[in-house]
């Protein structure tokens, strides 16, 4: 009788604790405090692709489709480029394959003061090819100046399927007028606005 009742009182407990137990797991995760809390809502893994792609990628300043269609500078930055040279200024990623334009309005003007001249090119470069033509020269701007407002100035181009396209500036020529004599120097940009823009 009394292992009778025993038992009983046994598989009570054992019956009461299952129980509590499904109740919790139905109610969330336990803590280490005993409290049971709802589990975490995760965003989709879609939309966590597309947050890192967006903080790995400051530049882009408009994203569609998970893709960068605008990618530029989007406040006045000066950049120091080397007579005869081609600097790179802006690396866009994650772009929208396709065709692009290229846009840039700067002030330009030498490092050493004086009467200036200057062969000035806005151009890209991907893996599929590199270009950089000289779309403002001062000679055919006259008269010559100490500094000079470029742009907008443009050019197409093509971003390749890795959606990696970086602009850069060439200089050709650059010499400042010290006295009479020309003397070759670098350049001294204030990027005003600079955009790739797929289409």
């Amino acid at each position: 009788m009394g292992n009778r009742r025993y038992l009983s009182i046994v598989l009570f407990l054992v019956g009461a604790t299952a129980g509590g137990f499904a109740q919790a797991q139905q109610g969330g995760e336990k803590s280490d405090s005993g409290v049971a809390h709802a589990l975490r809502p995760y965003a989709p893994i879609g939309e966590q692709q597309s947050i890192v792609k967006e903080k790995a990628n400051p530049n882009c300043l408009e994203w569609k489709n998970e893709a960068c269609t605008v990618c530029g500078i989007d406040s006045a930055t000066t950049i120091s480029l080397k007579n005869m040279t081609k600097t790179p200024i802006l690396l866009c990623r994650d772009m929208k394959p396709g065709p692009a334009k290229v846009t840039m309005v700067t002030h330009a003007e030498p490092a050493v003061p004086g009467i200036w001249e200057v062969e000035f090119g806005l151009g890209y470069q991907t893996s599929a090819r590199t270009e950089c033509p000289h779309q403002f020269i001062a000679s055919n701007n006259p008269p010559l100046k100490d500094s000079y407002e470029v742009g907008p100035i443009s050019i197409e181009a093509e971003i390749p399927q890795d959606g990696i396209i970086q602009v850069f500036a060439c200089i050709g020529l650059s010499s400042a007028r010290v006295g009479r004599e020309g003397k070759e120097t670098a350049v001294s940009l204030r990027v005003l606005k600079l955009r790739v823009v797929g289409e």
